[in-house]
């Protein structure tokens, strides 16, 4: 049943994943307003204040905030890297890059100690970024997949400090209280994004724009996004979470999947994809998939 509830949760972050593309893309939405919008929404998690919420110590409050703080700025990012091109790239690089900063820093400040086959892992994830970046180009071609490259690494930088301040707090604080101070961190970055005149700007003149097709859309990536948590929650109450972390290969696999799909039907969605970039991305996918598995077997964090 988590194998059913996990490969269903990561359909519907592949499905959210191509949302963000159009939104940032075909409604020519500015990464930083994006952000500005989905951290704007963490102070939906007041109603969760009656079920357990309660102030944290000093030291806790901080990291709670901080969070928040590496989940917006990750957003943001991974919006860059979006708005720039080939999808499945992006979010591959992402995925792929995450893991490795995840491990070291729970190395470094959770004192995790790495395991022959997670070392291994590292290895092939790293060739796996590798293989999908690399490829013959003119100069101007190479500062374009530099820039997807760099935005999508600060993306799994900024996901993997939130998931390492995460897994702290929760180890500290209950589930509820912590979902609830990390999500207004959230809010308060957005609150904090206001403070920049240029940004302000942005949100002003996207906030005239027809809303109508691009309100939908963003309310559709929410409910797939939020939707997708929460089977992914509960299959990580039913199995271990290196399983489950193991099965993000089904989300990359899938994005690159809808992108060469959906691509061919709207451009905003297309990639410059020939046949030696197609084995390559797939050959990429593989070693995602091996190395994922691998750092599944290391049951760290179980």
């Amino acid at each position: 049943m988590w194998l059913v509830l996990a490969v269903i949760a990561y359909l519907l972050f592949a499905l959210a994943n191509i949302g963000d593309k159009l939104v940032v893309s075909k409604y020519k939405t500015e990464p930083i307003v994006y952000a500005f919008y989905v951290g704007i929404l963490g102070i939906v998690s007041v109603w969760l204040i009656p079920f357990g919420v309660y102030w944290l110590p000093g030291f806790l409050f901080v990291l709670a905030l901080l969070a928040g703080v590496a989940f917006v700025a990750a957003l943001f990012f991974m919006y860059k890297a979006l708005s720039l091109g080939e999808t499945s790239k992006a979010i591959t690089i992402m995925g792929s890059s995450s893991p490795i900063f995840t491990f070291t820093l729970a190395n470094i400040f959770l004192h995790e100690q790495l395991k022959l086959n997670e070392i291994i892992a590292f290895i092939i994830l790293v060739a796996a970024i590798i293989l999908i970046v690399w490829q013959k180009q003119n100069k101007s071609r190479k500062k374009y997949h530099d820039s997807i490259m760099f935005w999508s690494v600060l993306a799994g930088f900024g996901f993997a400090a939130n998931y390492i301040l995460t897994k702290y707090l929760f180890s500290a604080d209950s589930f509820v209280n912590i979902f609830f101070w990390t999500r207004i961190g959230g809010f308060i970055t957005a609150l904090v994004i206001l403070l920049f005149a240029q940004a302000r700007k942005l949100i002003k003149a996207d906030w005239k724009r027809p809303k109508k097709q691009k309100g939908l859309l963003v309310l559709g990536i929410q409910l797939a996004g939020g939707l997708g948590v929460i089977l992914q929650s509960y299959a990580l109450s039913l199995a271990s979470a290196t399983l489950i972390n193991a099965l993000q290969a089904v989300q990359y696999a899938l994005v690159f999947i809808f992108a060469s799909i959906l691509g061919r039907k709207n451009s905003h969605l297309a990639e410059n994809i020939n046949r030696q970039e197609l084995i390559r991305k797939i050959s990429a996918l593989l070693l995602i998939a091996i190395g994922l598995s691998l750092l599944a077997l290391s049951g760290s964090y179980v």
